[in-house]
């Protein structure tokens, strides 16, 4: 604001045309340096402009794949779903020694989500990338419960089967089953992402989009409930 005072108005204010440029004149190298810098700033705010809509076309191209992908992860998880539950059971009886393998196959994880979700990742907007990339790093930890979990029931395995233990990885998977769920409007383009935490009622629609019937797991009500209340 001083310069364009001083450069501007004052040199009409108390002078003449010939004082205005004699000042201007006098101000030349300045009056250079200043253009130059104005110019540096247009450039900037193209180059950021520019480079915020690659981002955007970027980020709506790798989206359209989105739902796909998670709809590839609903299918694994339902898979590990039916595992869980042969797996609970099973500990929960008390008349089985647990020594025989799962009649379930160990589900195979998805291998199209990754590269989607590492476009998505990198050209979303920050909160939509940390959401992204919390479901993958849950869905990462899942993968090794569940192989865990399969390992256990085999004949050489000398692992102890506690069934409160396959209860909390139901609990773990019924969090990633909500997460997707919670991600298919925006994946579809028909609404946003709720970033909050996963509610008792969104745990329990998941556990039913995983065919999970909550009466059969003992205290999976109780425990999922707890876990809202104290914020998962």
């Amino acid at each position: 604001m001083s310069y364009v005072y001083f450069m501007l108005i004052n040199p009409f204010v108390i002078g003449d045309w010939d004082y205005v440029l004699k000042v201007w004149s006098s101000w030349q190298s300045l009056n250079v340096g200043i253009l130059a810098f104005i110019s540096s700033l247009i450039a900037f705010s193209i180059s950021k402009y520019n480079s915020e809509k690659k981002r955007s076309r970027e980020f709506v191209a790798a989206k359209a794949f989105l739902p796909e992908a998670l709809s590839e992860l609903c299918r694994y998880f339902k898979e590990s779903a039916v595992l869980y539950v042969e797996a609970y059971i099973r500990a929960s009886d008390k008349e089985d020694s647990c020594k025989t393998s799962l009649n379930i196959a160990l589900p195979n994880l998805p291998a199209d989500y990754r590269d989607v979700f590492s476009k998505c990742i990198s050209t979303a907007k920050p909160d939509v990338g940390e959401h992204l990339a919390y479901i993958l790093s849950r869905l990462q930890v899942h993968n090794a419960r569940l192989k865990i979990s399969h390992i256990e029931f085999k004949p050489e395995s000398s692992m102890v089967k506690i069934p409160s233990g396959i209860m909390a990885n139901i609990y773990h998977l019924g969090e990633l089953q909500a997460l997707v769920n919670k991600t298919y409007t925006f994946a579809r383009s028909t609404g946003v992402i709720d970033f909050s935490s996963v509610t008792l009622s969104e745990f329990i629609n998941a556990y039913r989009c995983l065919d999970i019937e909550i009466e059969e797991i003992n205290e999976l009500y109780e425990f999922t409930k707890r876990a809202c209340e104290s914020g998962n």
